[in-house]
Parts: C-alpha cells; sequence; structure tokens
C-alpha cells in the first residue's frame, strides 16, 4: 500500500478511506484472503471501507455464508459505502456471460445495519456525501464500455450533490466517467471532488511497474483493459488530471479466467488507503 494523500479546501476533518473491490468471491473462496483484508483494516483504522463492486465473481453464486460473515465482521470496524460491478450480475465464462441478477447479494447488502449499498443512491455523514453508480450488463457486455453507450447510461443518474459537502464518486469502472465529466462541465456530477474504481485489475500490469510509472510520469495508463482495449488511460493508480484513484483490486485472476486463476496467488492481497485532508487556512 501506499497511501495517496487528496486536499480539500472544504470544511471537513481529516479522514481515511478503505478502498476494496474486486473480491470475485465464488464457492471455495480462500479464506484466508478475508484474514488478511480484516487484519490491515484493523491496523490502519479507517473511517470509512468502500467495496468498489465485483463482489462476486459469478452472479449465480448461492453459498454466501463466508462472505456474509466477513462482510459483518469489517463492518464493525467503519461504515462500509458499496456498489455492485459488472460480475455483479453476469454468469458464465469469459466471452459468454449472460445476465442474472443474484437478489441474495443484494438482499445481504441492504440486511447488514453499517453497510449502505448505493445504486445511483447517496449516503451523507459528516459533510461528506457518497454517490454510487454501476452500469449495466449490456454496458459492459454487449457494448463493451463504448463512451456512446455510457452517455446513454449516465441519462439515468439521479445525482444531487452539493457544493457544501465533500462528495466522493464510486464507480466500478473509471473507463468513461472523467471524459464524460470533462465534456459536460454542467453536469451534476461534476461537483465531485474525488472519484473511486476498480475494475481494471491494473490494467494487467504487475504493482511494482505500474506504481513507479504512475509516481514518476503521473500517467495512469495500463497495458489491457478488461474490454480488451490497449492501452486504457484511467488503468492504475492516482488519477493526476483530476481527484481519483483506479485501486488495482483484491484479486488480480479471477476464478472466471480458468487456469489463469492459479497465479493469482502470485499477488498480494492489498487494500489501499487514501486520506482526505483539508488544507490549512492561513
Amino acid at each position: 500500500m501506499h497511501n495517496e494523500i487528496f486536499y480539500t479546501k472544504k470544511d471537513i476533518k481529516e479522514f481515511k478511506i478503505a478502498l476494496l473491490s474486486d473480491i470475485h468471491y465464488y464457492p471455495n473462496y480462500n479464506l484466508n484472503i478475508f484474514k488478511s483484508i480484516i487484519k490491515q483494516l484493523k491496523k490502519n483504522k479507517p473511517n470509512y471501507i468502500t467495496i468498489i463492486g465485483d463482489i462476486l465473481d459469478n452472479s449465480k453464486t448461492t453459498d454466501l455464508t463466508n462472505l456474509k460473515e466477513f462482510l459483518i465482521t469489517i463492518s464493525k470496524i467503519a461504515p462500509i459505502i458499496a456498489i455492485t460491478g459488472n460480475h455483479d450480475e453476469k454468469v458464465g465464462a469469459m466471452h459468454n456471460w449472460s445476465y442474472y441478477k443474484n437478489l441474495e447479494l443484494i438482499k445481504l447488502l441492504n440486511s447488514i445495519p453499517n453497510i449502505h449499498f448505493l445504486q445511483d443512491k447517496t449516503y451523507t455523514i459528516n459533510n461528506i456525501t457518497f454517490y454510487g453508480f454501476n452500469p449495466s450488463f449490456e454496458y459492459y457486455e454487449r457494448e463493451y464500455e463504448s463512451y456512446q453507450s455510457f452517455c446513454e447510461e449516465i441519462k439515468k443518474t439521479n445525482s444531487k450533490l452539493t457544493d457544501s459537502n465533500y462528495n466522493i464518486l464510486l464507480f466500478h469502472s473509471p473507463i468513461n466517467i472523467y471524459t464524460y465529466l470533462k465534456n459536460n462541465p454542467n453536469h451534476n456530477l461534476n461537483k465531485s471532488d474525488l472519484i473511486l474504481s476498480g475494475h481494471m485489475h491494473n490494467g494487467c500490469l504487475p504493482f511494482i511497474i505500474a506504481h513507479p510509472l504512475n509516481k514518476i510520469f503521473h500517467t495512469s495508463r495500463g497495458l489491457i483493459s478488461p474490454n480488451r482495449n490497449l492501452f486504457p488511460k484511467y488503468a492504475q493508480g492516482r488519477i493526476y488530471e483530476r481527484d481519483g484513484y483506479v485501486y488495482e483490486g483484491i484479486t488480480k485472476l479471477s476464478h472466471s479466467t480458468k487456469l489463469f486463476h492459479y497465479f493469482d496467488f502470485l499477488f498480494r492481497k492489498r487494500v489501499e488507503f487514501i486520506t482526505i485532508k483539508p488544507l490549512k487556512k492561513h
């Protein structure tokens, strides 16, 4: 972890966010991963925990017992703000996915007291507003995250951000949100102060390569995106053109990648922490 710091002129107290995404839970999930996450969260003591989609690897996963125990445990560390991702609404295998909405997952997220599940909703606490949105199955799997389809999806949003609060957007995929906000300066989502995403798995670049590139050259480019575009612009680390962060994910090679999944043990299961600090007034 490298603990990024973002600054704001808004009237808030300093706070810390834990970033989780791309858990890709499935039957026989390695529970040592959950133990590691819990240990990191307890050590770093975030004020809020964000889960930025792809909780499940396959949306037809029915036995959520271990996932439920994990979510209950971390919800006692800090409030959880969660959205779903593309894997949470699809079933099948690579290049052959079908839509399936797991109502048990939605029920679970809505049933644990300290979890705030956002789908085109806001949650406000201590002058901080979280807003979460995840596009449709068609956007991910039929339109391959095209910019035009994103523009259609964003019309469905009903965000009500205000200038007075510190606004944090949770978008599972970062591929189009930055371009859209730049092209649509009057959209309400432009009141965001920070954008958090996952989905990109570091653009398939190892952390040891991606992180130095990001810090030295202020670039977030990766090698390839989940929609199979080469050298995606918003793939990893800090976004410098507008305050944002693309988290590498807990799972780099999901169970749905079949044989590749067995190499996922090579990657550290790292929780990322971001601190937001108010600028000192002179």
